[in-house]
């Protein structure tokens, strides 16, 4: 069974980047984690919306795309540092679910704290390889592949493109599930947008994502 990794600094970050292709993963029988790095920011839209109601948003999401496990590592909005724990915290996700394909934010990502945790994954990801850091268990192989996806800011180039027909509905769906963020913004209407002209440009497909090559291995599917 092939192990699939998503690493999301937000909330909806990994449905914006990747979602088709992790809905597409999860068709093909592969098992698909996700981990949520910094917890949602409250806006003025969103005083009468408990915490539970925004755990609600991610385990709907994360069901229509049919991820297997979700973790939120709950680290503050606006105030994210690259602690040793938030490194070991996501060391020890890695080994435990060994990915053989890993999704971070795109090194060039408009937003700080995207490119924070693109650091921040990456290292983490050597980390949790290395025969150190034994309070995480045992070092992890590495991945066979480590793909960067486009959240705030498109990819100015990319080196791989996913041909996702038949996955933007549940894409689409899944970002339906963030209603705290749809008051701000048509995202779900976006992600669409976005994925068919990626589809036109790169794949000559109805939708595509697509994605900077940051890791090419030889690993086979465990």
């Amino acid at each position: 069974m092939t192990r699939v990794l998503v690493v999301a600094p937000h909330p909806d970050d990994d449905v914006i980047g990747c979602g088709a292709s992790m809905a597409k993963h999860t068709e093909e029988g592969a098992r698909v984690t996700v981990a949520i790095v910094i917890g949602r920011e409250r806006s003025l839209y969103d005083t009468e919306r408990t915490d539970e109601d925004f755990t609600d948003e991610i385990r709907t999401s994360c069901a229509a795309l049919g991820v297997h496990r979700w973790v939120l590592l709950d680290e503050p909005s606006r105030d994210f540092r690259l602690t040793r724990k938030v490194h070991l915290d996501l060391v020890r996700l890695i080994r435990e679910e060994r990915p053989d394909v890993l999704y971070v934010p795109h090194r060039r990502d408009g937003d700080v704290e995207h490119r924070m945790v693109h650091q921040l994954a990456i290292e983490a990801l050597w980390m949790a390889t290395s025969a150190f850091f034994g309070e995480c268990g045992e070092p992890a192989p590495a991945p066979r592949l480590v793909l960067g996806y486009e959240v705030w800011s498109p990819l100015p180039e990319f080196q791989y493109a996913e041909d996702v027909t038949g996955f933007v509905d549940r894409k689409v769906e899944a970002m339906r599930a963030y209603r705290s963020q749809l008051r701000h913004a048509a995202w779900d209407q976006a992600v669409r947008a976005l994925a068919e002209y990626r589809g036109a440009v790169a794949t000559g497909t109805s939708h595509a994502e697509v994605f900077e090559v940051l890791s090419l291995g030889s690993r086979g599917a465990s």
